[in-house]
């Protein structure tokens, strides 16, 4: 679905970035220089959720490829830029570029919305190309609600540590999103298979929840 500067202003009401201008942004940043490498390829996940959001922007940049062939062009392409290779594993690499890092991620969709399709969290539903912004049906409404809601959960545990960074973050979810992930945790098999899914190309550490932070995950929903 391609967002309107109109949509985001009715939503969004604070001091923010105007809606009209991400695309060229972007550019700027990144995806014209792609282009005119010929490398197809575009970003999409939480970078775009904290810039919607009109914070700081820490997290990387995921950059998500059609096919095998575009991943290795532009993991090429940054490699002959000389640029400090952060790690590489069998889900992508990392690698930092112009004061900027990005995560190329080997796990590759036809196009942006497909690829957005296939995210847990619907407030993480952005992806931006060259032409346009695609995002989720409702996640600039649940992006300004705080309120975190489930898109398709296809590795459960993987989705419930990512609900308890959004939780720190100050994002809800109710008890009805609650009971749906905790059964999909429950039916899925014991050792689920690593992939990234918005910036999960990296190994990440186990996160200690105290009792009295998996009780707050409750307080004050629906």
């Amino acid at each position: 679905m391609l967002a309107t500067g109109f949509i985001f202003k009715q939503l969004i009401t604070n001091d923010m970035i105007q809606f009209d201008n991400t695309v060229q942004r972007y550019g700027k940043i990144i995806l014209n220089e792609m282009k005119e490498a010929n490398i197809k390829c575009w970003l999409a996940g939480g970078a775009l959720r904290d810039y919607f959001m009109g914070v700081p922007v820490k997290t990387d940049y995921d950059m998500f490829f059609p096919n095998e062939i575009e991943y290795e062009k532009a993991r090429t392409y940054f490699k002959a830029k000389d640029c400090e290779i952060k790690w590489e594993s069998d889900n992508g690499c990392k690698m930092k570029y112009k004061d900027c890092t990005y995560d190329l991620v080997k796990k590759f969709f036809a196009d942006p919305q497909t690829t957005i399709d296939a995210f847990d969290f619907t407030v993480s539903m952005f992806a931006v190309d060259n032409e346009k912004i695609y995002h989720g049906e409702t996640t600039f409404i649940d992006l300004a609600k705080r309120q975190l809601m489930i898109n398709k959960i296809t590795y459960p545990a993987s989705s419930l540590s990512r609900a308890f960074r959004y939780y720190k973050k100050g994002f809800t979810m109710c008890l009805g999103e609650m009971k749906k992930l905790f059964e999909a945790i429950q039916n899925a098999p014991k050792e689920e298979p690593k992939q990234p899914q918005e910036n999960q190309s990296e190994p990440k550490k186990e996160e200690e929840i105290s009792s009295g932070e998996f009780g707050a995950f409750f307080v004050g929903i629906d």
